[in-house]
């Protein structure tokens, strides 16, 4: 088992442990690909580009893994405060698509919220607690019917603009403080969300490999 507790602070990416903005880590047979994509308002199609660019470069490194991951500041979808952008969320999709990639899942943060997706058998998760509040989307003027101000939401929601990309395949969103934990075994991947207040476990998500 491992334990990626996914937080964001002020920092400069290029800084961190002296390494680049974009850069790989195997950890025994796991393999993570780091990309800087923090803010996308407008969308930086060029930080975008060379995140992705940077994968596809280094496939060959996560090939010689038997599990890969991305960790990412913003989000592949979201239901959050600030929402997703569809150029972003497509050419992940892309990635994720490919099986030879063997990508299992995706981290960010940015909301301040948990949520968790699914598409082709691949999970993206947020754990955007590490920014401070939680966000409560009651903003009707900006987000439209967008808006929920209620401590969770569950299933396939509305699509109604570019920034709601993914909405249909949304499973759950906890207004709450999450740790996402993951357990590998032989024939699957486990990913248990822990409530940090309560230190229960939310909800189990099981995905075969």
């Amino acid at each position: 088992m491992f334990i990626l507790h996914y937080c964001y602070e002020q920092y400069n990416f290029s800084l961190v442990n002296g390494r680049s903005k974009n850069f790989f880590q195997k950890v025994n047979q796991i393999g993570f690909y780091f990309i800087h994509v923090q803010i996308l308002n407008p969308i930086n199609n060029i930080e975008v580009d060379n995140g992705i660019q940077f994968i596809i470069n280094n496939s060959n490194l996560g090939m010689e893994c038997e599990h890969n991951f991305i960790v990412v500041h913003f989000p592949v979808y979201s239901t959050g405060d600030l929402g997703s952008h569809k150029y972003f969320s497509e050419r992940i999709e892309q990635l994720i698509s490919n099986p030879e990639l063997k990508i299992r899942a995706t981290f960010s943060g940015h909301d301040h919220i948990f949520s968790s997706y699914r598409k082709n058998n691949v999970y993206s998760f947020i754990n955007g607690a590490g920014g401070g509040k939680i966000d409560q989307m009651t903003n009707t003027e900006k987000y439209g019917n967008r808006t929920w101000s209620g401590k969770e939401i569950h299933g396939k929601q509305k699509i109604v603009s570019d920034n709601c990309y993914g909405y249909d395949l949304h499973i759950d969103s906890w207004m709450k403080f999450t740790r996402t934990e993951v357990n590998i075994y032989n024939d699957k991947i486990v990913y248990d969300v822990r409530d940090l207040d309560s230190d229960t476990i939310l909800k189990s998500y099981e995905q075969p490999i």
